[in-house]
């Protein structure tokens, strides 16, 4: 009897250690600064990646399917950050793509859905370089108009993700530089 019970305790202690070894959740740090000093809101998801943003940003809600952080500043302009692991996402599971690779197929990816779902998609730039693309997804569906600019990079193994939503308040040259300068710049201190 004993030894079922022994058999019993360690089949179950088998089945908890080996939930526990396969399960892939990593821990992150989140949040958010103004430094008043250096006029820059600094973001950032740790250990998947941080930025640094000109001047002073509000956090205006979240997504936390996507990931994304949604933030406004005293012009209304909208921006919205994600920063996840390169293997979270469906068409990279395996995590075999990686810099301008992963890029080049999140755009793909991303971009289609939009595509099917009636609006339009120009591609403005690439950097196999820098791995990011940067894009743009327009034109208006029955609940609204669309006029987005994306720019999805890669660095070592993890995806950053930045838009803008619609504004007219910059140019199109603004906002590229803008995202751009999000992904290329890295946070200072």
């Amino acid at each position: 009897m004993k030894s079922i019970y022994y058999s019993i305790s360690l089949f179950i202690f088998a089945i908890v250690f080996t939930a526990c070894v396969t399960s892939k959740k990593t821990s992150t740090i989140v949040g958010t600064d103004y430094d008043a000093e250096k006029d820059c809101t600094n973001h950032f998801v740790l250990p998947y990646g941080s930025v640094s943003m000109p001047g002073k940003w509000n956090k205006d809600g979240g997504n936390l399917i996507s990931g994304q952080q949604f933030f406004k500043n005293k012009d209304s302009i909208g921006v919205a950050i994600a920063f996840n692991p390169s293997s979270n996402y469906e068409f990279n599971k395996n995590g075999a793509l990686t810099g301008f690779k992963f890029a080049k197929a999140f755009y793909e990816w991303d971009s289609k859905y939009f595509v099917d779902h009636g609006l339009n998609r120009i591609l403005i730039e690439q950097d196999s370089i820098n791995n990011f693309i940067v894009y743009r997804i327009y034109g208006n569906t029955s609940q609204r108009k669309f006029d987005t600019y994306f720019l999805i990079g890669e660095k070592n193994k993890n995806a950053s993700n930045f838009s803008i939503t619609y504004t007219d308040k910059w140019t199109e040259q603004k906002k590229v530089d803008f995202l751009k300068t999000l992904f290329l710049v890295k946070k200072e201190g």
